[in-house]
């Protein structure tokens, strides 16, 4: 069993005479009691990795006391910082109120900077953000697989374009890469819908607070999905179960420390946030959703006793033992092999939570770990959809995948064709020269670089016809020249004409690298022995391309 530990950097402050018929907005907050807040969750955070847990996860809410956390980046940032060995992850960022390309940019670096040891993770969202955010429930499932898909492409993929229903991008390709391959993602599925994405993708899946009887169905259903559906069998990390728990050294001392701060959770709830929402916002579940969820043990509703809520699992509390004997009664039956227990309940005290962390790791941690141990440690995710070749791959494949412009016949550089003649021998082809700016007025330079490393897109296709018919023989030599400045002459290419001949063959790359400025001339020359039938540049049928790159000079004022 891996144990992590996960909280929610609830605000603590809310009046007790407040009732959920307030609309809860910022006029309840206190800027010093917030920032202490966060200090003290990240000290509990923080001692994690002293206490020898697994990780920990930070989470992200927008417009609620319950999370002041609307972006999960700068507090793992922070937790990265003052960590050194255990994993630091986000459950996660909502991805339908982001651009998926800066949720997939913070997380590569996050992994960049704690050395390989980020968990990312994403949500849909809860309905108030929908609101305030003004953006379409109805869509809310499209967004986020579409933000999904899109955020994948950027974390595997070298570069791709990308035309969707919501994101239309061109050329993505993010610095930098994450060190892991692939980068774990989890998120929260609860809905048949959600489940059922999960399960195709292989995303590790989590739940939070629900009795056992919800977590079997939903982790059972997965597992179902999952192989009936999609052809593969998780094994226990890909189901995750969360929970509140607290310990200390007798059942009545748990009870009386954390009885009050679940309390507060759940008057707190039902507060409206910070719009009135008097029924569930229209299009953000699905019928098929609403109905998986109608168990009746399922989300307690408002107003279960806190004793019915400790029975169920909402909150475990107790001695060390009967908080062990609990969590692997759940575990064994939900077949769970990854936890996330949640210390910090509401507003419950910072020193209770630093004992009760302390308690657990001492005594409930060793006696849970044997539990649903993993035959295999092969890497979650392993089989992605939709993951692009590497980059070595790509170059064996494409020399021209960075080319940004194509010198041809038609071409603005071109000056015209030439034919000539040295001791029998003949020598045609075309020339270019580069003037001083483009045609927009914008200075610009040429670069043609060869076969170097990862450079690609500078390579060369030549059809020439012969004059009076026949072939141009396959022993001709095809020259590309350089003059970058008078009196100097540079060969970035010299190869068979054979090269050229085949149908459907790829481009041929160039050989040496040529960095090109104004008056610049480029020669691309097809040379004939004596006797042989002579090229003609001029014909209709005959033709060039040269892919290079094209650079323009801008200046901001």
């Amino acid at each position: 069993m891996e144990i992590y530990t996960f909280d929610e950097t609830t605000y603590p402050g809310i009046p007790k005479e407040v009732g959920p018929e307030t609309m809860q907005t910022n006029r309840f907050c206190d800027p010093a009691l917030a920032a202490q807040t966060v200090r003290e969750h990240m000290e509990e955070f923080e001692l994690s990795e002293e206490l020898g847990y697994d990780g920990t996860f930070i989470n992200e809410h927008h417009f609620t006391y319950f999370s002041l956390n609307p972006s999960s980046t700068p507090l793992a940032a922070a937790l990265i910082a003052r960590t050194k060995k255990i994993k630091v992850g986000v459950i996660g960022h909502v991805l339908p109120l982001r651009h998926p390309v800066h949720t997939a940019e913070e997380f590569a670096q996050l992994d960049v900077l704690s050395g390989g040891r980020f968990i990312g993770g994403v949500v849909r969202g809860v309905p108030q953000e929908y609101v305030s955010y003004n953006i379409d429930p109805f869509t809310s499932r499209e967004r986020f697989a579409e933000s999904y898909d899109i955020l994948q492409k950027c974390l595997t993929e070298e570069i791709f374009d990308y035309e969707g229903k919501f994101y239309n991008l061109k050329s993505v390709s993010i610095w930098p890469l994450p060190l892991q391959k692939p980068l774990p993602i989890w998120m929260p599925a609860g809905s048949a819908d959600t489940i059922e994405f999960a399960a195709e993708r292989h995303i590790p899946m989590a739940r939070v607070w629900e009795p056992p009887e919800s977590f079997q169905d939903v982790f059972n259903y997965y597992r179902k999905v999952a192989g009936e559906k999609f052809g593969w069998e998780p094994d226990p990390r890909y189901c995750i179960g969360a929970r509140y728990v607290h310990v200390a050294e007798t059942n009545e001392q748990a009870i009386a420390e954390c009885e009050e701060a679940v309390m507060y959770v759940r008057r707190l709830s039902t507060f409206n946030r910070p719009i009135m929402i008097p029924a569930p916002l229209p299009g953000l579940n699905t019928d098929r959703a609403f109905e998986f969820r109608r168990s009746p043990k399922g989300m307690p509703g408002p107003g279960v006793p806190f004793e019915q809520l400790r029975a169920d699992g909402y909150i475990v509390c107790g001695d060390p033992d009967y908080v062990t004997k609990w969590l692997k009664a759940d575990m064994e039956g939900a077949q769970y092999g990854r936890f996330m227990a949640m210390f910090h309940v509401g507003n419950i005290r910072h020193d209770a939570v630093m004992r009760s962390k302390r308690l657990f790791a001492e005594h409930v941690m060793p006696r849970l770990r044997p539990l649903n141990e993993t035959p295999s440690q092969a890497p979650e995710q392993a089989t992605q959809v939709r993951i692009a070749s590497p980059a070595s791959a790509v170059a064996e494949q494409s020399t021209e995948a960075d080319a940004n412009y194509q010198l041809t016949r038609e071409s603005p550089e071109l000056v015209g064709e030439f034919v000539e003649r040295t001791n029998g021998r003949v020598t045609a082809g075309w020339e270019m020269r580069l003037s001083e700016r483009a045609a927009d007025g914008v200075p610009y330079r040429m670069i043609l670089v060869g076969t170097e490393g990862q450079k690609r897109g500078h390579a060369l296709r030549v059809h020439m016809a012969p004059r009076g018919g026949g072939d141009i023989a396959q022993d001709a030599e095809v020259v590309v020249e350089v003059r970058p400045a008078p009196g100097v002459r540079d060969i970035v290419f010299s190869g068979a004409y054979s090269a050229f001949t085949q149908d459907g063959s790829p481009p041929v790359p160039l050989q040496e690298r040529a960095d090109l400025g104004d008056n610049a001339i480029i020669r691309v020359m097809v040379s004939v022995p004596a006797g042989s039938p002579e090229p003609d540049p001029a014909a209709f049928e005959s033709s060039f391309e040269l892919e290079c790159v094209k650079l323009w000079w801008f200046e901001t004022a």
